[in-house]
């Protein structure tokens, strides 16, 4: 069985899409605008890509097709994804080792302002 390690560094689109699934069950759009909230914009997921991306890690166990909603208010047509155990291992991981570069960036004083002190 696969550890999170084996799948560290991450594309950063696979980072984005497992980082949108980290508080909930999402549908294909629903990923695509956390996606584009927590990059400020910067990426931009069009569906071939998020599908594509979302095939990727349903395949390598990262993710998991949802049970149909049942309320009223739901698209039954609407696939919704979430994050299996090994996914929530995989994105924390590399949140970890994301972290540890910011924190050397900031030390080589690269993010202006951000300098901890000594």
């Amino acid at each position: 069985m696969p550890s999170a390690s084996d799948f560290i560094p991450l594309n950063p689109r696979d980072y984005l899409v497992l980082f949108s699934l980290t508080a909930e069950e999402r549908h294909g759009y629903g990923i695509v605008k956390e996606v584009e909230n927590h990059s400020a914009g910067s990426v931009r997921m069009d569906p071939s890509n998020l599908y594509r991306s979302l095939k990727r890690l349903i395949n390598n166990g990262l993710v998991e097709e949802s049970e149909p909603r049942s309320d009223e208010n739901s698209d039954q047509r609407r696939r919704f994804y979430s994050l299996t155990s090994l996914g929530r291992d995989v994105v924390s991981a590399e949140a970890h080792r994301l972290s540890r570069l910011t924190d050397a960036a900031r030390a080589r004083d690269l993010i202006p302002g951000s300098r901890r002190p000594a």
